[in-house]
């Protein structure tokens, strides 16, 4: 009808947001809604926390993120370096301290043979392109393995203790 005031769009209409992209949920819903969400929907948990675990372990997870204030990411990394442990339906946190003594033990070695193979090549009467081209193959993978070291053992270990966490904590 012409001319009445009504707009053809103005009687049952209803704008419903039906989104269905998990990462703009991620970006724009409260985190108690992300892991209520987290808790029903395993695909949702997946692409939270990059993991697949059973429902009962989610809950204790994201009961274990909440109580330590952790991110996601953080949870990703401690899984992924072996600080979280699932087994038959529990969550174990593992200690920080034997992994983080590994690491510095691992490093102080790297350390000794590399200024070792340094002092071998200052020594060295006849210096040579080889030699030079052996010492930075050696100084390359030296920080590669100190960065590798960092990464497994180390940044896992100081997260733990940077949130309390001492001693081994089951879930």
């Amino acid at each position: 009808m012409t001319g009445t005031g009504h707009l053809a769009a103005g009687r049952d209409y209803i704008e419903n947001m039906n989104v269905t992209n998990i990462a703009f949920i991620l970006m724009t819903k409260p985190k108690e809604n992300l892991d209520a969400r987290a808790i029903v929907n395993e695909r949702f948990f997946k692409h939270r926390f990059k993991l697949k675990v059973n429902k009962e372990v989610r809950k204790k997870l994201i009961c274990f993120q909440n109580s330590h204030g952790f991110t996601d990411s953080q949870i990703g990394e401690l899984y992924y370096s072996d600080f979280i442990h699932i087994r038959h339906n529990k969550l174990n946190i593992k200690s920080p301290q034997p992994t983080l003594y590994a690491g510095y033990s691992l490093v102080a070695l790297a350390t000794a043979c590399f200024i070792l193979l340094v002092i071998a090549f200052i020594l060295t009467p006849h210096l040579s392109t080889v030699a030079g081209f052996t010492l930075l193959n050696s100084a390359c993978v030296y920080v590669l393995l100190m960065w590798l070291i960092d990464k497994a053992c180390l940044q896992p270990s100081r997260l733990l203790r940077y949130n309390h966490i001492y001693r081994q904590i089951t879930y």
